[in-house]
């Protein structure tokens, strides 16, 4: 099969057309596969190190029996196609093993479906291996090192804030410590960890997950996402009474995580009290190290090959503390953390560029949203 188009013979069944589909995935190393139905066709698309890449098309003969078999594999219901469906299975491509999380979503022309694809062989990675530079690495342990507070990882999504926490997690986990993860869903298994998936449609959520586990006598927490008023006030409330937890919520910036904890009914004080460490990150591609950025063969003509980390890492010294309780500014705050060597997102996307690994106009185009 050519590896920069996906073609499937006429002849081919719905099984092996599944199968050709995710082979063609990890070739080109994809974490995602769409299919979407149009009127004449169904058009597969990939994301690739975070961008969708058109890869071809499927006859919308074999659509129905496609979708019926992905929802037979992944456990989901083939005599409801009026409302979305999750479900997942395990498939073995080329040499690896991969967990496949599947989506189904009624559209205008047919069930579209969405099939992430995780390999059951990766593991959590160190923090610099991440992307993450000495002087950031430094700041995070330090932070890990506290028996309680509250560290969190923002960014929007596809970010990588659950990977950063899981690396997290893997240098707690060498300790001897009782750690529960609260995830939606859980990606990536960490030994040595009790990882809890949240499952919403049973009425579990963070907040009432997270209320169970304190009761497992745990010391760290990590809490997927902070979403609610409800999350919040539970989180805030568990780094308060000595554990230390970790969590993600979306803003654009570390600095952020400071009012809309605010916004969502958290009072200064007791932030001021529990916030130890914010990290904001986004993911860039990295220069093929053959072409940089220029195409070739090694890279299929794309310029880059994986990604790596940029980030801010915001340190809540007694300083900035004591800004949060007296209800100052964020501006007030800014200016108290540059004064204190913080450095933006921007100037790590420079030091990336200055080192090669990445292209300024990789950098700007990642951060057009910030």
């Amino acid at each position: 099969m050519n590896t920069d188009s996906f073609i499937i013979p006429e002849s081919y069944t719905v099984a092996q057309t599944i199968d050709a589909m995710l082979r063609y995935a990890v070739t080109v190393r994809a974490s995602d596969i769409h299919l979407d139905p149009r009127a004449a066709d169904i058009l597969v698309r990939v994301r690739v190190d975070g961008c969708m890449l058109e890869a071809g098309t499927i006859s919308s003969r074999l659509f129905g029996e496609l979708i019926a078999r992905l929802k037979i594999l992944s456990g989901a219901r083939t005599d409801i196609h009026a409302i979305p469906q999750d479900g997942r299975f395990q498939s073995s491509i080329a040499d690896g093993t991969y967990n496949i999380r599947a989506s189904f979503m009624p559209t205008y022309h047919g069930e579209n479906a969405v099939l992430r694809l995780l390999s059951s062989s990766a593991r959590a990675v160190s923090l610099s291996r991440l992307g993450f530079t000495a002087d950031h690495v430094r700041m995070v342990e330090r932070a890990l090192s506290r028996t309680h507070g509250l560290i969190l990882v923002t960014g929007p999504t596809g970010s990588g804030k659950t990977t950063t926490l899981h690396a997290c997690l893997a240098a707690k986990a060498r300790e001897p410590l009782s750690i529960i993860t609260l995830e939606d869903p859980v990606e990536y298994e960490i030994p040595g960890i009790r990882q809890v998936h949240v499952r919403h449609t049973h009425g579990v959520t963070f907040a009432s997950g997270l209320r169970s586990a304190l009761r497992q006598d745990p010391d760290v927490i990590m809490v997927g996402e902070i979403r609610d008023q409800e999350t919040a006030a539970v989180v805030i409330h568990t780094a308060l009474t000595g554990h230390l937890v970790l969590s993600t919520l979306h803003t654009n910036s570390a600095l952020e995580a400071i009012p809309r904890l605010v916004d969502m009914g958290v009072d200064h004080y007791l932030l001021a009290t529990t916030l130890k460490l914010v990290i904001a990150e986004r993911l860039v591609r990295l220069a093929c190290e053959h072409c940089y950025a220029l195409g070739c063969e090694n890279c299929r003509q794309k310029g880059y090959v994986g990604r790596s980390i940029i980030a801010e890492v915001l340190d809540v010294d007694d300083e900035l503390s004591r800004l949060i309780a007296c209800r100052a500014s964020l501006a007030e705050i800014a200016d108290a953390a540059y004064a204190r060597g913080f450095h933006p997102l921007a100037e790590d996307g420079d030091e990336k560029i200055n080192w090669g690994i990445t292209t300024r106009e990789e950098v700007a185009r990642v951060l057009s949203s910030v």
